[in-house]
């Protein structure tokens, strides 16, 4: 018997709805599934100013740690994962213990970038949203959880996360199985992913 996890990776601009959809996803998958999110897995970047850190780029993830953690889980072992703060930009000096499951549901920018990232999927999903959505989203959200003012927000999207998307993510979207419109409601997207999995045609 193969006890191998599925593993499905998503992908998407900034605020398109990527957590959202691995959250629902992890739910109502048979077994139950756990979030792998790549966001856990920034370099440590203390003491920069919100001008000067990058995180649009593939160099600020520790990619070659995070594609050994999801291989471990794959394998079926836990993992220490590192715990990236937000608001300092630092890396935390304990992890969080993470058990291996059923299914695992990657998610973050670079989800689809690295092809050693990519052999470990089963299924692959890009998430394609307009800029103006993204940037609404983000700024709802960072103004409330990271203390962020909307100019910041606004200035760092417009110079930094923009560019950088149409750089290094939306060319990713070749590589997926499934893309998805970013206007769909989270339920809609799950169930277009459900169909996937289970082979069913749109």
């Amino acid at each position: 018997m193969d006890d191998r996890p599925l593993v499905i990776g998503i992908a998407g601009p900034s605020c398109s709805g990527k957590t959202s959809l691995a959250r629902r996803l992890a739910e109502r998958l048979t077994g139950g599934g756990l979030v792998f999110e790549l966001d856990w897995y920034y370099h440590d970047q203390a003491g920069r100013s919100l001008d000067d850190v990058e995180v649009d780029v593939p160099e600020a993830i520790d990619h070659e740690l995070l594609t050994a953690h999801l291989r471990r889980l794959v394998d079926g072992h836990a993992i220490e994962r590192p715990v990236y703060d937000y608001a300092t930009h630092s890396r935390a000096r304990e992890g969080v213990t993470v058990q291996a499951a059923a299914n695992i549901v990657v998610e973050g920018l670079f989800a689809l970038y690295w092809p050693g990232l990519r052999d470990l999927y089963d299924h692959s999903v890009f998430i394609l949203a307009d800029h103006d959505t993204c940037l609404a989203r983000r700024i709802e959200r960072d103004t409330r959880e990271r203390g962020r003012t909307a100019d910041q927000v606004t200035r760092q999207y417009l110079h930094k996360v923009r560019p950088m998307y149409e750089e290094h993510v939306h060319p990713t979207h070749a590589e997926a199985d499934l893309l998805l419109p970013g206007e769909d409601s989270p339920e809609s997207m799950t169930t277009s992913v459900l169909r996937l999995v289970r082979g069913k045609p749109e």
